[in-house]
């Protein structure tokens, strides 16, 4: 087994300030000879870690076939001293992998131990928004402008590390060494991503704090301008049937397409309500006593309503109103309307709550 254990030179201001207790972190990551832990081995783990907050790689890489033991005794015992562990995918590949290989020879590595950070679970749900292709670690390192020396895949090492295992070429035991140097040393870089994932995850919560500049309004537009408090790290633009929003910087804009139409709000105790055919609208029990009942039949789901003609705004799927009556098309159609009344726009805790819940469909 090769061990090689150097300090690097990389900017750890980031890793800094969102984890305080730098010298307790652990970055790592695995290269196998394939996808299943049941027929494939680990050949190579790696780690950046900081001493002193110092940054440090220490890397072990097998020699022939029998050194997977000593790779994963060495690796156990050293991250042992160490509280959170980060790595990418690992909840899906690395960490199982290493679990049952540790297994098979009556190790034990229980991740439970650790504060697990797994920054492609993270990353995610963030994708469409973040406009990326996927979400593999280059990839996220080419939208944060991060670019590695290293081309190859880890599949494309395989055949390499084969080839390594014949010869003992040192040109070949670079190439695994590097791949696997610059994931690690990746790892390190692609932590500033968390800003992108904070940002949007203040979105989806409901807790992102702006300020609303402006709101103009025509009979089949409402726009509005808002000011973060927060600089967006990204930028972001979507344009669907009701709304067409904007992320840029410090600024959100929102368009939503209003609707001039007669809408019908539907009463849900329909048990005590009558329809009335000549109205084409249900009322109380109460006062249908007094209409013939020739005109009147008992109400059903679909046709207990009142209907109101005016211009709508759309609610996002996540809006619930209060004390306000909520209109649609049909009993069948899921876009919720309110009615637009004239002093909605200066009731700024109205814009801000249905902008929060447009932004928090995102």
């Amino acid at each position: 087994m090769i061990t090689i254990n150097k300090e690097i030179d990389i900017d750890i201001t980031y890793i800094e300030k969102r984890y305080p207790d730098i010298n307790k972190v652990l970055f790592f990551d695995i290269e196998t000879t394939g996808f299943s832990y049941k027929k494939n081995m680990i050949y190579l783990i790696g780690c950046t870690y900081f001493v002193d907050n110092k940054p440090f790689i220490i890397q072990w890489l097998s020699e022939n076939e029998n050194d997977e033991y000593n790779i994963l005794h060495n690796f156990i015992n050293f991250s042992k001293d160490y509280n959170q562990l980060i790595h990418f995918n690992g909840t899906s590949f690395d960490i199982p992998f290493i679990t049952n290989r540790a297994s098979f020879y009556t190790l034990e590595f229980d991740i439970t131990n650790y504060d697990s950070i797994d920054i492609y679970k993270l990353v995610r749900p963030c994708k469409h928004i973040l406009n990326l292709n996927n979400c593999k670690q280059k990839t996220i390192e080419q939208y944060l402008n991060i670019y590695r020396e290293d081309k190859f895949s880890g599949g494309e090492l395989i055949d390499r590390f084969i080839a390594f295992l014949k010869t003992g070429n040192t040109i070949l035991k670079t190439i695994l060494l590097k791949h696997n140097e610059d994931d690690i040393i990746g790892l390190t870089k692609i932590l500033n991503i968390h800003e992108h994932i904070d940002f949007y995850n203040c979105m989806k919560q409901q807790n992102l704090l702006y300020t609303i500049n402006k709101v103009n309004y025509t009979t089949s537009t409402m726009d509005i301008y808002l000011k973060t408090n927060n600089i967006c790290p990204f930028t972001y633009n979507q344009t669907n049937q009701y709304y067409c929003i904007d992320l840029n910087n410090e600024s959100i804009f929102i368009k939503i397409s209003l609707l001039e139409d007669e809408l019908k709000y539907y009463f849900k105790n329909y048990k005590d309500y009558y329809y009335i055919k000549s109205e084409d609208e249900a009322v109380h029990k109460q006062v249908a006593k007094y209409i013939n009942k020739k005109n009147k039949t008992k109400a059903t789901r679909e046709n207990c309503y009142i209907k109101k003609r005016g211009i709508f705004i759309p609610l996002p799927d996540s809006y619930i109103i209060e004390n306000e009556q909520i209109f649609n098309s049909s009993i069948k159609e899921n876009t919720n309307y309110l009615l637009l009344k004239e002093n909605i726009f200066n009731d700024n805790i109205f814009i801000l709550k249905l902008c929060n819940n447009i932004l928090s469909n995102l």
